[in-house]
C-alpha cells in the first residue's frame, strides 16, 4: 500500500509541476506590454522592438496551434471540445508573423518610433485573444482531468488504432465491465473519432486525445487507473505504454492464425490474454519468444453466447450456411480473403439448396472493388430469394444488427478464411470450411492450427464440390472438432469464460 500511495503522490507532483509551466502564454502579452513601453521610453529602439516582435510571434505560432483533450459521457464536462473563439486562432498566428515582418521592414526604411508603437499595439492586441482562447483550452483540459479525477476509472481502453476502431472497442468493453469496474476508453486520432462515436456504442466515457497527443496521457492516465488494455496493437500505444506505473494488457480484436497474432510489439506488453494453448504455441511456433508467465489462458469470452449444433448436418433440411470472409489486409503477405471468389462460392451453394448469411468483413466495404463484389453477392442472393423464396439474410441485419454471434446460432456451417470468426464458430462445434488462398491444403493446416478440423476449399476452387460435401453431408471430421475447440479456446464452458475474464480484471485492479 505503501508503494501506491508513493506512486500517487508521484504522479500528483507531476500534474502540479505540468499545471506551472504550461501557462507560459501569460509572457506573450507581457512582452507585448514592455515592448510598447520601451519604445515610448526608448524611440530609437527600432531595430530592438523588432527583435522583440520576431521573437514573440515565433514563440506564439507553435503554441497556438495546440487544442486541448476533451470528452463524451464523462459526467462533469460538456461533450466535444469546447466552441471555437470568434476569431479563428489561425487569425492570431498571422496578425504576429505579419507584425514581425513589418517591424523587420520598418527598421530597414528607418521609420520613427510612433510607428513601431502602433505596431505593438496590433500586436498585443493579437496576443492577448491568443492568450484568451489558449487560455480557454487549457482550462477545459483541467476540466476533463479533474472529472476523471472524480469518476475515478479503475481500467482504460488504450485505442492508437485507425478504423477498426468501432468494432474491436465493441468486442471488449462490454467484458471488461462485466468486471464492475469503471472503465474510460481514451483514443489517439482525432480523424476516426466519428466512427468511434457512431459505431462503437460506448457505455464508458470517451476521451479524445488533444493535439499533444499521447503527452497529455500524463494529466489523463489519473492515479485512480491501474490497467490499460488494447485491442489494436498500433505502433503508438507506446505513448500508453510509456507509463510503467500501469498494467498493460494485450487482448487482441479476434483469436486467429494471422500474422496480427503473433506480433513481436506484443512481448512488450505486460500481460497477453489469450483463448486457450494454441495462442501461446503460435508465438513459439514463429520464433516469437514471450515470457511464460505474461500469459493468461482465459477462453474467449465473446463466444460464450454461441449455441451448439442443432444436429449432425445430414440430418439438417434446410440448411444454413455462413459465408464470412475476411477483408484483403494491407499488404498482399496477409492477404487471406476468399471475398474475388465469394460469387462462385455462393453460387455453388444455392445449387445445394442452401440458405446463405452473407457477412463480409467490417472493413471491406471501404475499398472500392471490394466494395462491388459484396454487392454482386448480395444481388446473387437477392435474384435467388426473388426465384426460389429461401430467406437469405445480407445487408445492414447480417453486418450491422447481428454479432458474429448471432449469424453463428443462425447457421448449420460455415465458410470462411483466415479469421476469428473460425475460431468463434469453432464454440459450437458445427462444420466449417476454410479457404487457402495460396497454399496447398496439408501446408495450410500446418500453418494455421484451427484449419486442422477445417475443410480446406482451394483458392482457385478446384475441390469446391468436395468441400461441399465434407461441410454440408458426410462430415468426418465431426469428433476431432470438439478436441480442437479445448486447444484453441480453452477449457471453458457457457459463461465460464467471460465469468474468469471479469474474475481477472477484478484482481489486476486489486493487485491480486
Amino acid at each position: 500500500m505503501t508503494g501506491d500511495v508513493r506512486k500517487s503522490n508521484k504522479r500528483t507532483q507531476t500534474l502540479r509541476k505540468q499545471v506551472v509551466e504550461r501557462p507560459r502564454l501569460v509572457v506573450l502579452p507581457v512582452v507585448g506590454v514592455a515592448l510598447v513601453v520601451l519604445l515610448v521610453l526608448l524611440p530609437d529602439a527600432g531595430t530592438f522592438a523588432s527583435l522583440l516582435v520576431l521573437l514573440a510571434g515565433t514563440f506564439l505560432v507553435p503554441r497556438i496551434s495546440e487544442s486541448p483533450s476533451y470528452a463524451y459521457g464523462l459526467p462533469g464536462v460538456p461533450d466535444g471540445p469546447p466552441k471555437p473563439s470568434r476569431v479563428p486562432v489561425e487569425a492570431h498566428t498571422w496578425v504576429s508573423l505579419a507584425a514581425a515582418a513589418v517591424a523587420v521592414l520598418l527598421t530597414v526604411a528607418g521609420a520613427s518610433w510612433p510607428a513601431f508603437a502602433a505596431l505593438a499595439g496590433v500586436a498585443v492586441v493579437a496576443w492577448l485573444a491568443c492568450a484568451a482562447t489558449m487560455l480557454r483550452y487549457l482550462r477545459h483540459g483541467r476540466r476533463v482531468r479533474q472529472a476523471l479525477e472524480a469518476y475515478a476509472p479503475t481500467i482504460a481502453m488504450g485505442f492508437a488504432g485507425r478504423s477498426g476502431g468501432p468494432w474491436q472497442l465493441r468486442m471488449w468493453e462490454p467484458y471488461l465491465l462485466r468486471s464492475g469496474e469503471r472503465c474510460v476508453v481514451i483514443t489517439l486520432h482525432e480523424k476516426y473519432l466519428p466512427l468511434i462515436l457512431d459505431g462503437a456504442n460506448l457505455t464508458s466515457p470517451l476521451v479524445q486525445l488533444g493535439s499533444r497527443g499521447a503527452r497529455d496521457l500524463d494529466s489523463l492516465l489519473v492515479p485512480s487507473i491501474r490497467a490499460v488494455f488494447y485491442v489494436q496493437n498500433a505502433q503508438a500505444n507506446k505513448g500508453f505504454m510509456a507509463h510503467k506505473n500501469l498494467t498493460h494488457v494485450w487482448l487482441n480484436h479476434g483469436d486467429s492464425d494471422k500474422p496480427a497474432n503473433f506480433n513481436p510489439r506484443h512481448a512488450l506488453y505486460d500481460v497477453l490474454v489469450v483463448c486457450g494453448q494454441a495462442g501461446i504455441d503460435r508465438y513459439e511456433r514463429h520464433g516469437i519468444h514471450v515470457a511464460p508467465e505474461k500469459f493468461q489462458v482465459l477462453g474467449r469470452p465473446q463466444a460464450a453466447g454461441v449455441r451448439p449444433a442443432r444436429g449432425p448436418i445430414a440430418e439438417l433440411d434446410p440448411k444454413t450456411v455462413l459465408y464470412a470472409p475476411t477483408w484483403q489486409g494491407l499488404d498482399e503477405a496477409v492477404n487471406f480473403s476468399s471475398l474475388e471468389r465469394g460469387p462462385e462460392i455462393v453460387r455453388a451453394l444455392l445449387d445445394r439448396g442452401v440458405k446463405v448469411i452473407f457477412r463480409p468483413h467490417p472493413l471491406s466495404n471501404r475499398w472500392r472493388i471490394r466494395r462491388a463484389v459484396v454487392k454482386e453477392i448480395q444481388a446473387i442472393l437477392r435474384d435467388d430469394k426473388a426465384k426460389t423464396g429461401r430467406k437469405h439474410i445480407w445487408g445492414n441485419l447480417a453486418e450491422n444488427t447481428w454479432s458474429v454471434i448471432d449469424c453463428a446460432n443462425r447457421s448449420d456451417a460455415l465458410i470462411s478464411d483466415v479469421s476469428s470468426v473460425v475460431s468463434d464458430f469453432l464454440q459450437s462445434e458445427k462444420p466449417y470450411a476454410m479457404t487457402s488462398m495460396r497454399a496447398g491444403i496439408e501446408a495450410f493446416r500446418e500453418e494455421f492450427s484451427v484449419a486442422e478440423t477445417a475443410y480446406v476449399l482451394l483458392g482457385d476452387l478446384s475441390n469446391l464440390d468436395e468441400v461441399l460435401d465434407d461441410l454440408l453431408v458426410r462430415d468426418p471430421l465431426a469428433t476431432a472438432r470438439a478436441e480442437r475447440k479445448r486447444y484453441v479456446l480453452g477449457d471453458f464452458v457457457g459463461e465460464e469464460s467471460a465469468d474468469a475474464f471479469a474474475a481477472y480484471v477484478r484482481d489486476l485492479v486489486r493487485g491480486a
